[in-house]
């Protein structure tokens, strides 16, 4: 038997790789993800975010391993420990891992702006009977590639993984799109509710709690030089467990892990307003799909599967390079010379109010040949079901709610010897009061036109300028 090897990693020190995970690890599916970096043009920003999906899949599956571990091993805080047989925990354990490994095998480069260029989901020719409705019509998804390079993954002379394998792990990555699968109701003993089961390992691989996030959180925050996103996981980790409800096997955390629970929210919260949604990362990545769109490169996104996995992020940065080249006042043109646009408002929820503001405004600026535009960044700061304004009885589901994307979490309580659960808002007054996603609105002006008429811009921008109740305004210096 071929021995477990170890890798070393700055963010968790030591990793290690089972001998199956090894010839997945080595397959070529899996190594793009080496040329392809975690945060597209976040190290266009800060300097040293320049690590790839490889390490970020490595990290996740160890995580995914220790979270697994915790859930079904640990008979004392856990009660799906005590439920499942050896074979059903050894089973589970796996395959958790396995789909951490694999949960960002589709991403494209530059990904989630690149999505919208994707084909149709009928093109990837998927398997049909591994979808939820085969016959519906929509845009691609990176998720919808993981699940057609997860068949590859299955095929050929010496396979990676089984067919059933690869159709399980593309329910756990996609499950909002793939169903489960019957084989996955196959591997328990019939006491064991195997939807509720699906449902709570495929939230340790994608839900609010989950091996992916954990991972990118101190991966991201570390290799961007910001201590926002460094958060406690272990000790977060080790007050997880299992509860059986009337609702199904629900997550649950000791009352002890709320405080770590709440920094880990709001550490992801930090990262997102400081990080990913920097005002020039947002500006880069508009450029870049005004690039796309606009046919300035040739990037083009594939339904094939191996022309798909052929996809780096040097290939795309080539033809970024040859189209700036070419025409330098283009979308590449300022990209590829790193010109951001400026900035000259962030405004915070409002959608709408904005689009009208911005409207009025686009039309005044036009009319001194300055070109603007606005990006919208949204993100959920929790998917976890906010309280219900009414009492317990009115809630649909009972205590607890499920949605596609929601984690139910059960915080379990001990106290004068007895033991209780509740929905974790009754027992973190941050989480019970803040369920406001994450809703911002920047508004550029070209940075050609803004050097060039800056002083006539800055009289038309005053003009849209709306004060709160508690704001004064004061004179600052000219240029900030």
């Amino acid at each position: 038997m071929e021995p477990d090897i170890e890798i070393s990693d700055p963010i968790h020190k030591r990793i290690l790789i089972h001998p199956r995970e090894r010839s997945i690890l080595d397959h070529p599916y899996v190594q793009r993800l080496r040329h392809i970096r975690q945060l597209g043009f976040v190290s266009w920003v800060y300097p040293s975010a320049t690590h790839d999906r490889f390490s970020h899949s490595v990290g996740t599956l160890h995580v995914a391993g220790t979270i697994a571990e915790q859930i079904f091993e640990n008979e004392e805080i856990s009660f799906l420990a005590r439920a499942l047989s050896r074979e059903e925990k050894k089973f589970l354990k796996e395959i958790v891992r396995l789909a951490g490994l694999l949960h960002d095998i589709g991403h494209a480069p530059f990904s989630h702006t690149a999505e919208r260029v994707m084909p149709l989901v009928e093109k990837l020719k998927l398997p049909t009977d591994w979808l939820a409705n085969p016959h519906e019509r929509r845009i691609a998804t990176h998720e919808d590639y993981t699940a057609l390079l997860l068949t590859g993954l299955a095929q050929g002379p010496a396979p990676a993984l089984g067919d059933d394998e690869a159709e399980i792990i593309a329910s756990l990555v996609h499950h909002k799109k793939i169903k489960i699968p019957a084989s996955w109701k196959k591997r328990f003993s019939p006491g064991i509710e195997t939807e509720s089961l699906h449902r709570l390992a495929r939230s340790l691989v994608s839900s609010d709690i989950d091996a992916d996030r954990m991972d990118y959180l101190l991966r991201d925050s570390h290799f961007a030089g910001v201590v926002y996103g460094q958060v406690d996981i272990p000790w977060l980790i080790s007050n997880l467990g299992s509860v059986k409800t009337n609702d199904g096997y629900l997550i649950s955390i000791s009352e002890q892990g709320i405080h770590a629970l709440e920094h880990y929210l709001f550490a992801r919260y930090h990262m997102y307003v400081q990080v990913y949604m920097h005002k020039t990362v947002k500006c880069f990545e508009h450029y870049f799909a005004r690039a796309i769109e606009e046919g300035e490169t040739e990037y083009r996104i594939p339904a094939d599967r191996d022309d798909y996995a052929a996809l780096r992020d040097s290939t795309i940065l080539e033809d970024l390079f040859a189209a700036a080249a070419m025409h330098p006042k283009s979308w590449a043109g300022r990209l590829m010379r790193r010109a951001p646009a400026k900035r000259v408002a962030r405004i915070w929820d409002k959608d709408e109010e904005t689009k009208k503001l911005f409207a009025k405004l686009e039309r005044e600026l036009k009319q001194i040949g300055v070109g603007s535009f606005l990006v919208t960044s949204k993100r959920k700061f929790l998917d976890l079901p906010p309280p219900s304004l009414g009492t317990i009885d009115v809630k649909p589901q009972g205590l607890f709610q499920f949605g596609l994307s929601t984690m139910p979490l059960a915080v379990v309580r001990r106290q004068f010897g007895i033991s209780s659960i509740a929905p974790v808002g009754n027992y973190s007054f941050v989480l019970k009061e803040y369920h406001e996603d994450i809703s911002i609105t920047d508004i550029y002006i070209l940075p050609e036109d803004y050097a060039r008429k800056e002083a006539e811009i800055r009289e038309i921008i005053k003009k849209f300028r709306v004060f709160s109740e508690l704001e004064i305004e004061f004179d600052e210096p000219v240029g900030n």
